[in-house]
Formats: structure tokens, sequence, C-alpha cells
């Protein structure tokens, strides 16, 4: 049934309809109303039949253990996007939709986190010749590094926080709520609030309720105050801590982000050398802004160190940066259509204008690469490859080629595919690139990699002959 007044087992909650439903299983009244009422969209995404709902003696858990979680992610993956459009819904269904739609995320979210913390734990993940289950989520289903770390750290710290993980499970709580209760309740901190007399469980309950109630901004500042209350001597422990983190992440649009945080000390350093750059040589009349301004000041604060040729060399070349682009293109008039683009090795694809810019200048390192390709080919007598053919092999394989891997190109080793021991050329043709640890899997570990003589791509095979296949392909 459907409430439009007050549940008749005074549950406490007013319902409106037809938002929440009860489910007969032979109360006083004739009814008891399930606490945490959830709505009909909801039910039918549970895969529990409408006619269900007067079942005597049948609790809605029962209901949902019978079609089970395997059924239910089937389903949702059989679903054809085509078959509800948004714009059939009327007003007064949207906002509810949408509540519906972010609670389902909410626990699928939490299914997602349990079932990956499981299979870290058991080291699954090492069948298919990874390193870690971060790796493997990159690789096999392609989520964002920092996602997956995320995903796995959750996994993790709810194992000590039952209220937190059944509020997830129940879709009250989003994975923002999780991420920041987790980060926060540590180990150290948790054994400092016992000795405060501040138990787990009394630290589980209290930040369970303020997740359920507050945004997850909110929640952030709440854990913050339970940082302060439990670990007073905190702050002094981040003062001594000289730790600096710095990521560059490239975006789905081409921009790149740039993330971390440093010790007072360091940012002081690092503001004083972009203040020299950013006013030493400011025209007259800028309207940059400030964020602008500083932004340019780093990137000529670099270009300046290139320059000077005092960074450290890299792979026994000094640090460059690279821009590959083919003949045709870069010989194209400006702004002609039906031209490739030019690629930077971590930024990606850029203009043929930009590239020609950049090949402008003689400090910058041009690879220009033509339908007749470069002489790789330099013999067996040279067993390790020339930097012409690692520059080749880099500009192939972008990344380690080994199936579910992204370690890029900078990191990685050029893998002779036939050994030279077994008379395999220092060739391009014979060349692999693969990262630290899948070297050694195709060495020690017996995994074997072989190039499509069709496609030119990369196939990983176990050394049980079974081919490793990502969500991308081989």
């Amino acid at each position: 049934m459907t409430h439009t007044q007050e549940c008749p087992d005074q549950c406490g909650r007013l319902q409106d309809a037809p938002r929440c439903a009860c489910i007969a299983i032979g109360g006083a009244s004739g009814t008891t109303c399930v606490r945490g009422l959830i709505s009909l969209s909801e039910l039918r995404f549970l895969s529990v039949p409408p006619a269900s709902f007067g079942l005597v003696g049948r609790t809605l858990r029962e209901e949902v253990d019978d079609v089970g979680w395997r059924s239910v992610v089937d389903q949702i993956l059989a679903l054809d996007p085509a078959d509800e459009d948004p714009a059939d819904l009327g007003d007064a269904e949207l906002l509810p939709t949408v509540e519906d739609l972010q609670a389902a995320i909410n626990k699928l979210t939490a299914r997602l986190t349990r079932v990956v913390r499981t299979t870290d734990v058991r080291e699954v993940y090492r069948d298919d010749g990874m390193g870690s289950m971060k790796s493997w989520l990159t690789g096999h289903c392609r989520v964002a590094g920092r996602d997956a770390v995320a995903l796995v750290r959750a996994g993790r710290g709810l194992e000590e926080l039952p209220e937190v993980a059944a509020a997830f499970a129940a879709g009250e709580v989003t994975s923002a709520h999780v991420a920041v209760v987790t980060a926060a309740v540590t180990p150290a901190r948790i054994a400092t609030a016992e000795l405060h007399g501040i138990s787990l469980a009394e630290t589980d309950r209290v930040l369970a309720g303020a997740a359920r109630q507050l945004a997850p901004e909110d929640t952030a500042k709440a854990v913050r105050r339970w940082v302060a209350g439990v670990d007073p001597d905190g702050a002094l422990d981040d003062a001594a801590d000289v730790h600096r983190r710095f990521t560059t992440a490239v975006s789905l649009g081409g921009r790149v982000h740039l993330s971390g945080h440093l010790d007072p000390v360091g940012a002081e350093t690092v503001h004083t050398a972009l203040e020299a750059v950013m006013n030493g040589d400011r025209p007259p009349g800028d309207i940059r802004s400030h964020a602008e301004r500083q932004g340019d000041a780093l990137v000529e604060l670099c270009r300046r160190s290139l320059l000077t040729g005092d960074l450290p060399e890299v792979r026994g070349e000094p640090a460059q940066v690279r821009v590959v682009i083919d003949w045709q293109s870069l010989s194209a008039a400006r702004a002609a259509a039906g031209v490739a683009p030019g690629e930077l090795p971590f930024a990606g694809p850029i203009t043929p204008e930009t590239a020609r810019r950049l090949a402008c200048d003689a400090n910058v390192v041009r690879v220009i690469t033509g339908p007749s390709g470069l002489p790789l080919d330099v013999g067996r007598a040279q067993r390790t490859a020339t930097a012409a053919i690692r520059r080749a092999v880099e500009l192939r394989d972008g990344h380690c080629v080994f199936a579910g891997c992204t370690v890029p190109a900078a990191w990685c080793d050029v893998h002779h595919v036939i050994h030279w021991a077994h008379g395999g050329p220092t060739s391009c043709d014979n060349a692999a690139l693969v990262c630290e640890r899948h070297h050694t899997s195709v060495h020690e570990g017996g995994f074997v990699l072989r190039r499509d003589p069709e496609t030119g791509g990369w196939r990983t095979y176990r050394p049980d002959g079974s081919e490793i296949v990502t969500a991308r392909g081989p």
C-alpha cells in the first residue's frame, strides 16, 4: 500500500505518496512499516515486483536476498538507455527520480567497495599479472588513478567503521562522505582517541550520524573537529611534517591540472621564485589576473631551467621537451584541414601550429617521422637500444605494453621480444616498452608479449598460454 498519512504503526514518519511503500507482514494494524522506507522506483530497481508488496510474512530484505546482487547488476547492464527518455517524466517525477538514482548509485558503489576490498585482500589481481588492486582497476576498468586509490582506501577503512559502512550500504551517504571519513580515521588517531577515552565505536557512531545529515563539505569540517578533539598535538606533528606532494593530471579536455601540498618553508621557497619571475619583468599595462601570472611564471621558471642545461640528465640525454609531428602536418598551411596533430609524450595532442612553434626553438629536440620512418635497425652487435631506437619505441608504444598497464614511457625499459642471446636483433621491430614490474613478469614470471602483425597492437599471454584481455581489448 502507499501512504498519504502517518504510518499506522507509528514509525514516526509522515509519508507522502508516491514516495514510500509499506510491506504487509501481518502487524497488529494489518501492515508494518519498514524502517527507512524506500521509494517504489527503488523497489523496482532492486527487482522486487510490485505484486509482492502485499505478501504476508515476507520482509523486504528477504525479497532482495532472493534476487541477489548478481541479478540486480545483470539487469542494470542489460538495460537499454533508449527504453526510457527522461523527457517523458512529469515535473513531479523528476526530482524524486534523481533522489532514487543517487540512492541506487550509493548502494552500488558501497557494494563495489566491498568487492574491491575482498579482491584486494585475496590478491586476485595477481592472476592478471598486476602488482596491486589499484593498477588492476586503472588498467582493466579504466578507472582514474585517484579514483582507484580512493576506492581501495575506502574498502580498507570501512572495515573499522561498521556504522559508516552500514549507512553507505543503505544508500544514505555518498562515496565522498566515505572518502573524507576513512582518510581521517587512521590507526594512529584511533589509538590516540582510545587513550583519551573515546572508543572507536563512539567515533564510528558520531561520524556516521554526521555523514547522514550533512553534505560532504560539512562532513569534512566535522571530521576535522573530531581530529582536533582527539589529537590536540596533531598540529605540532603536522608542522613537523615536511613531506611534499605534487601531481599533474591530463583532463579529458586536454588541459593539465596541478595539485599537491607543501610544508610552509617549501611553499615560501616556491612562492619567492614565482614572485621574482612574475614581477621582475612585468610589462606596463599587464591586465592578467594574479592566477594567470602565477601560471605563466611557473612555466617560464621551468623553461629557463631547461635552457640552462643545469638539470640532471635523463637516461643519458639532457632533459628536453619533445614534440612529434609527421612531415605532411609540419609542412601544411596554417589551419589546413585534414592534417594530423602534433603529440607531446605527457600532455597529449597539440595543434600542428603549436608543434611548429615548438620546432622553431633550437633547444627543443625535433623528432620528425615520415612515410619511410627512421633508420632504426642497428644490427645484433648493439645489445642496448640506442637513443634513436628508444625514442622510436616510445613514440610507437606510448606506455608499458603489458595488458592493462599504463606506466608512462619514461619509466619503462626497452625489452627484446626475442632476446639477443637467442639471435634477436636490437631493433625497433624486436623491441617492446615495458615497465620494470612487467619486464620482470616476462622474464622471470613466464608471461609472453606478442605483437599482432595485422593491427600492430600488443597481446599479453599468461604462462599457461591464455590471453589477458582488458575492457579496452588486448
